[in-house]
């Protein structure tokens, strides 16, 4: 447009019509000037709407680089998306799996809460309970050794299905002793086990936990033999039902070895539990071998 109107003005200046009038001359110089100023009006608007389209490019490139940013960062958020996505499948079947394991493990729990109110119905109808609270395992004497009384916390429990069908008139007894030296410096109350049985007349010894039950009614005759090597020593006790009966101590410090023993005779009931114990820390192994043997052994007198 621009260009035609410069144009136009060109071939007015150049090529003049024919000569006129001075009136007219200057009628028509007024109106070439008219158009000049027009035309010259019209190129700057033109000018100024041609920088402004400049800034309009510009913009349009800025938000086209900045289109090209958001393009970018949306495929990376896209891409993160994803791999969330995947996370969380894993995470979902991860959770489904514990969730079945769970599951299975209160299923396992509730049948194991079954089998225990089963066993200890069977308990209570075919074996005796003695209850022990700490002054009767320290050695105190109750009142009825053989009444069962309920307790704190601190209450022992030891129960055992062994059903008393020994007759009174049946021979017992019972020999055991340790297959080997035990561990160094025993704990209080650590009970002894005496592994390996020769007799066990009646039934009453039990090698698992070195605990002897009554089968019987009856008077018993209980003895026991500690052995101790060079620097060592040992206090032991026997235990009827959570109450001592007995002790003997041997002291090796002084000497190659040393033996303790003991025996006491003890009026018992069908059910009763009788065992040795250490009195105290020890100091040192229990000793068993072929030189001398740690046993324990027991007879019913009548």
């Amino acid at each position: 447009m621009a260009s035609f109107l410069i144009l136009s003005v060109f071939s007015l200046c150049l090529f003049p019509r024919p000569a006129a009038t001075a009136s007219q001359g200057d009628d028509r110089v007024d109106k070439i000037e008219d158009r000049l100023w027009k035309l010259e009006g019209k190129l700057n608007q033109y000018i100024e709407e041609n920088g402004h389209l400049k800034k309009m490019e510009r913009k349009l490139n800025q938000y086209m680089e900045e289109h090209g940013r958001l393009q970018q960062q949306n495929q990376e958020l896209q891409r993160w998306v994803s791999k969330t996505e995947k996370k969380n499948g894993e995470l979902t079947i991860k959770i489904s799996s514990l969730e079945e394991k769970v599951k299975e493990i209160q299923q396992s729990n509730d049948k194991c809460q079954i089998d225990i109110k089963q066993l200890s119905t069977i308990i209570e109808d075919n074996s005796d309970s003695f209850i022990f609270n700490n002054d009767q395992m320290n050695g105190s004497t109750p009142s009825n050794s053989n009444e069962v009384k309920s307790f704190s916390s601190h209450t022992y429990i030891r129960k055992r299905i062994v059903p008393a069908t020994v007759a009174s008139t049946e021979q017992v007894a019972f020999y055991a002793y340790m297959s080997t030296n035990t561990q160094a410096n025993l704990r209080q109350h650590h009970t002894l086990i005496y592994d390996v049985v020769k007799i066990n007349k009646g039934q009453g010894y039990h090698q698992d936990d070195g605990i002897f039950t009554v089968p019987s009614s009856g008077v018993y005759v209980f003895a026991w033999t500690v052995a101790i090597q060079t620097h060592g020593w040992a206090s032991v006790e026997i235990v009827v039902n959570g109450v001592v009966f007995g002790s003997t101590f041997a002291d090796g410090t002084l000497s190659d070895w040393e033996h303790g023993s003991g025996i006491v005779v003890v009026e018992t009931h069908t059910g009763d539990h009788v065992y040795v114990r250490m009195q105290e820390n020890g100091n040192g192994v229990v000793n068993s071998n072929a030189r001398g043997r740690t046993s324990f052994s027991g007879w019913k007198l009548f």
